[in-house]
């Protein structure tokens, strides 16, 4: 590019790193941002205009995020010259290299590869050469897709990472997946969903306890249902450190197949499903059908179905003494009559037992750990630009939202209210999903203890 002292050029540097190319060569973002400013600064005809930067991103495609910002930047007029350090960094496939030139062209626009300055665009000679090298770049690219597959196949059967993003109690330590100083809070969570068999109630529990904040789909896909919780990858069976054992694993594909199963299949709307809780053992307690043969007067038999409820854990295993079905009705009457009672006793035991200050200056500071360690990836390039702003994105927030101090404040105005309503008749008009939403509305759960003498005893826990 010859330096001219009539006119300032306005220049951007494009940086792209795919995935596939850190995989295989460990090409440095931040060299090709270094390289590329050092170019500006050497000629004194150029001006930084910006850096744009697409990471993780095929050559082969056109839809990039900065890429894109760059092209709408020329079309207004900002930018005069756009460099990178090869040909590849800008295109890998002809027809979009040739799609991009014509409007570089209409808006007087040049780019200029610093590592390979044969390449001229400004004579039909230099054009051609230019446009048979894209070919040749884009049947690299191809090819490159079966070499990389090679590359990761080796990585892993070496138990080193290909991706910078490892399950929430890992970290990565000189290329291979290791235990994190957040593994124990991890292993914690894990065992609560395998002693109440809930999405809901763990993902609760980790973020009251640990502060990790995680969806639904995010629990279950790079937790629940991960191999290398159990040092398994790919094949390679001793991948990572395993966090849980196989038959807790085994376990866990259990629950979530048999949850699975009960969403998809059940049909009676059961009042008090996820609501009744083992007080022996700590399990949920399941719903289901219980059948009753009755002999009438005049000899003659009928069955007749109830729905009921009963710990899992002594169906299945008997691993619990609390057995024996509980119907349904039975639970409701209980309710009914006694809630007011255990509604006004529970008001009274909070207020004479109030819940201590909850001081969250530490877990702050754990979770500034957690964005400085974030930083440290990056640099290392273990992580990527979008994974680190996401992530640290997501700490910022946390944060934000997180006080120093909690003062216990627990209101029940909006128990008062329905408690002091003649809910008793009403009740009785509501369908099945209109109870089981009443009783969600104002309690959290109710813990069954084992049968005394007929009789159980229930402890019911608002919300």
């Amino acid at each position: 590019m010859q330096e001219s002292n009539t006119k300032l050029l306005h220049v951007a540097v494009y940086i792209r790193v795919s995935s596939d190319e850190q995989a295989e060569r460990g090409d440095s973002i931040r060299d090709q941002r270094e390289r590329g400013v050092k170019y500006i600064n050497d000629h004194k005809n150029m001006i930084l205009q910006d850096v744009y930067l697409d990471d993780g991103v095929s050559g082969q495609k056109i839809d990039r995020d900065d890429f894109t910002r760059l092209i709408t930047n020329v079309k207004d007029g900002h930018i005069d010259l756009i460099i990178f350090t090869k040909l590849d960094r800008w295109f890998r496939s002809l027809r979009h290299y040739l799609n991009t030139q014509a409007v570089l062209e209409k808006y007087n626009a040049a780019w200029t590869a610093i590592d390979q300055p044969y390449f001229d665009t400004s004579t039909p000679y230099g054009r051609a050469f230019v446009a048979q090298s894209m070919t040749w770049a884009e049947l690299e690219a191809q090819n490159g897709g079966v070499r990389v597959s090679d590359v990761f196949r080796s990585k892993v059967a070496h138990g080193e990472v290909i991706t910078g993003k490892v399950p929430r109690g890992y970290k990565i330590q000189d290329k291979k997946m290791v235990l994190s100083e957040e593994a124990p809070a991890i292993h914690d969570c894990i065992k609560h969903f395998l002693k109440h068999h809930s999405m809901n109630q763990t993902v609760l529990y980790m973020k009251d306890k640990y502060g990790i904040v995680m969806t639904l789909q995010n629990f279950r896909q790079t937790l629940l249902k991960n191999e290398k919780l159990i040092g398994r990858y790919r094949g390679n069976e001793n991948y990572c450190p395993r966090l849980i054992s196989d038959e807790e694993f085994q376990e866990i594909q259990r629950i979530l197949g048999h949850n699975s199963n009960i969403k998809s299949n059940q049909k009676y709307p059961y009042i008090f499903s996820g609501l009744l809780v083992c007080n022996e053992c700590g399990y949920k307690m399941g719903g289901g059908q219980i059948n009753v043969l009755s002999k009438r007067k005049n000899g003659n038999s009928i069955r007749y179905k109830y729905p009921a409820y009963e710990c899992k854990q002594y169906r299945a295993y008997k691993e619990c003494d609390n057995g024996g079905e509980i119907r349904e009705v039975r639970i409701e009457e209980y309710l009914l009559k006694n809630v007011r009672e255990q509604f006004n006793s529970y008001i009274s035991d909070f207020e004479t037992n109030s819940k201590s200050i909850i001081n969250n200056r530490a877990k702050k500071n754990q979770i500034r750990k957690k964005i400085n360690r974030l930083k440290d990836l990056y640099l290392n390039e273990a992580i990527t630009i979008k994974e680190f702003k996401t992530d640290r994105m997501k700490f910022e927030a946390q944060l934000a939202e997180l006080p120093d101090i909690i003062e216990p404040n627990q209101d029940f105005k909006a128990l008062r209210n329905i408690l002091g309503t003649d809910f008793e008749g009403m009740y009785l008009q509501l369908d099945n999903e209109q109870k089981r939403l009443f009783w969600r509305s104002i309690i959290k759960e109710i813990r069954v203890s084992k049968s005394k003498d007929r009789h159980r005893e229930y402890t019911v826990v608002f919300i």
